[in-house]
């Protein structure tokens, strides 16, 4: 039998677009996996969408019993996952059908224990807007000048996570993503365009300022790069981000 993915999809008011997140897991040729849909004290209607996909024994709900943000949100999932492999999407979000089944055999094939891939920037009706390109292999000094990974599109071996959890802070899944590559771990791309990222209005990934900010403060207060470090790499992270977001 193929490995079990363990998918966590942290929700929060997401009535909008879950349905659709929903089936492109639901939809996947890879069929071994495990969706963990942990509501973070939504107000809305997404728990109505939710109660429908039920019925399928692979789909399973928790619910905070408040709003926690998307951390912790995402650390309950990572405790309560049974896979060998952990994927993560976030609400609004799209997978390509054969994402998980590409992503697992490329990384049993070559030995890896983290994998990524390309994806494509929609807006919230869903129209593409451009595809992202990322490395080929990105370690821990490359992913400090650039944070090439979106969370929804990478996936992990689980004994490489171990007791590594999402921090209290902002940019949380940058710093998580760092923790993992700390010790010369390294992140292989498959080839394939895995996925849609939704750019939101009030998205962090739409203001670029308090992104900044929030990097720096990894750099600094996380990470605790000394001030030339910082500067180093701060400097290639807004160059490298004013090239993507402008090719």
């Amino acid at each position: 039998m193929e490995p079990l993915v363990s998918i966590i999809t942290p929700v929060y008011n997401s009535e909008e677009y879950l349905e659709e997140t929903i089936l492109s897991v639901i939809n996947q040729t890879y069929k071994n996996w495990e969706l963990l849909l942990i509501d973070d004290y939504s107000t809305d209607n997404s728990y109505k969408i939710i109660e429908k996909y039920l019925t399928d024994e692979r789909i399973k709900y928790l619910r905070n019993e408040r709003n926690s943000g998307p951390a912790i949100t995402r650390n309950v999932g990572l405790e309560k996952s049974k896979g060998e492999y952990i994927a993560f999407l976030d609400s609004d979000d799209i997978w390509a059908k054969n994402k998980l089944e590409l992503q697992i055999d490329y990384m049993k094939k070559n030995s890896i224990r983290i994998c990524h891939g390309d994806y494509i920037f929609i807006d919230k009706n869903g129209k593409e807007i451009k595809k992202i390109i990322t490395d080929d292999i990105l370690s821990y000094k490359i992913l400090l000048k650039e944070n090439q990974i979106k969370t929804s599109f990478l996936i992990v071996n689980k004994n490489l996570i171990g007791e590594i959890r999402f921090p209290l802070i902002k940019h949380e899944d940058f710093a998580f993503f760092l923790e993992l590559l700390k010790k010369g771990e390294i992140s292989k791309k498959i080839d394939f365009i895995v996925g849609k990222y939704r750019i939101q209005e009030n998205s962090v990934s739409s203001n670029k300022l308090k992104s900044a900010i929030w990097t720096w403060n990894i750099y600094r207060k996380y990470e605790r790069l000394n001030l030339l470090q910082s500067v180093h790499y701060f400097s290639n992270y807004i160059y490298r981000g004013l090239r993507k977001y402008k090719r």
